[in-house]
């Protein structure tokens, strides 16, 4: 029997405890079949009493975060907040969680982090040189506050000796699954995968993320060369052309786009105009050529590859699990023509 820990801080998401525990619960029921043992789980909160969820639901403990037994799998889950200001501080308010987490890893727990729960275990410095993933719109702040972390903010999960991470919201389930895997065999994940109609082949937050997970900053000069470059996505880049436009040296872009972004001025760039083309292909019919053109991209097949690449889907692909109601993808393609004939 593998015994596995959930820690609930105040305003987790419920579904990051709750949604797994339903999926232990069907690997058990596959593992009793098969003779063999399963899984057993508690909840710890830091002072043993119960814990407000995010939702306002509220959890009873099994115990204090001081009555972690040697051995148990620790998995942490997301918690909520208004801004990335409010996140800060509620990551300063649980200096004694991240203290005991830092101390549980070198003692050998297996931590797994879920959403923005994986922030806790960067607090603590256990992914310093390691991969992880969190929620997609954390991204940019996430490489700033933490740049020793191999982040892979596409990935759903991601996998190391002793850690695991996963990525926003509903990617609990792909932890799930991961651990399911890990701790009791890859044929029992695949059971319980199809039982929880969960797609065992999806691998990246990338389709899902919007142009805001890109903006998450205070610095006017960035700002300045985002509306620039959006309002140009179908024209060629130039560094030097930027610069002039918002009255500022190539170097210094540089240095502050690595700032604010944690990327380079033609990385995001890059970014927006693959979010224009999602955006292109859910509300529009315009063929593929015709797309990769108003983004920027003169060749269709390099667009294919960097779409591909990026978002782990083809074009095509991407079209045909997004895309919009027909209705709407006229309305938007009539929008999308007078527009530009503005």
């Amino acid at each position: 029997m593998t015994d596995i820990a959930f820690l609930l801080p105040p305003g987790f998401f419920t579904s990051g405890v709750t949604g797994l525990i339903d999926a232990f619960m069907l690997a058990n029921r596959q593992m009793a079949t098969r003779g063999g043992p399963g899984l057993r789980w508690r909840l710890l909160s830091a002072d043993g009493g119960p814990v407000a969820a995010s939702s306002g639901l509220r959890l009873a403990a099994d115990g204090s975060f001081a009555e972690l037994r040697a051995g148990e799998v620790i998995i942490v889950p997301g918690v909520m907040f208004d801004d990335v200001a409010s996140f800060e501080r509620v990551l300063a308010s649980h200096a004694d969680l991240v203290a005991r987490l830092r101390g549980w890893r070198e003692a050998g727990h297996v931590l797994a982090a879920h959403c923005t729960g994986v922030a806790l275990l960067a607090e603590a410095g256990v992914l310093d040189g390691q991969p992880a993933t969190l929620s997609w719109w954390l991204a940019g702040w996430f490489r700033r506050r933490y740049p020793a972390v191999q982040l892979d903010a596409q990935a759903l999960v991601t996998e190391s000796a002793h850690i695991l991470c996963s990525g926003a919201t509903s990617a609990y389930q792909d932890l799930a699954l991961k651990l399911i895997a890990r701790l009791l065999g890859e044929d029992v994940a695949q059971v319980c995968a199809r039982i929880l109609l969960i797609d065992p082949n999806r691998v990246s937050q990338a389709p899902y993320a919007t142009l805001a997970a890109y903006n998450g900053h205070n610095d006017p000069l960035v700002s300045d060369c985002q509306r620039w470059m959006h309002a140009r996505l179908d024209q060629p880049f130039s560094l030097a052309a930027l610069a002039a436009a918002v009255h500022s040296s190539e170097r210094t872009l540089m240095r502050r786009f690595r700032q604010a972004l944690g990327d380079t001025p033609l990385r995001h760039l890059q970014q927006q105009r693959l979010f224009a083309a999602r955006r292109l292909l859910e509300t529009t019919t315009l063929d593929i050529g015709e797309i990769a053109q108003r983004v920027g991209y003169q060749d269709t097949g390099a667009f294919r590859k960097l779409f591909t690449r990026e978002l782990h889907c083809a074009p095509a692909e991407y079209r045909r699990r997004f895309a919009r109601p027909s209705s709407e993808r006229v309305q938007s393609l009539a929008n999308d023509g007078s527009a530009k004939a503005k």
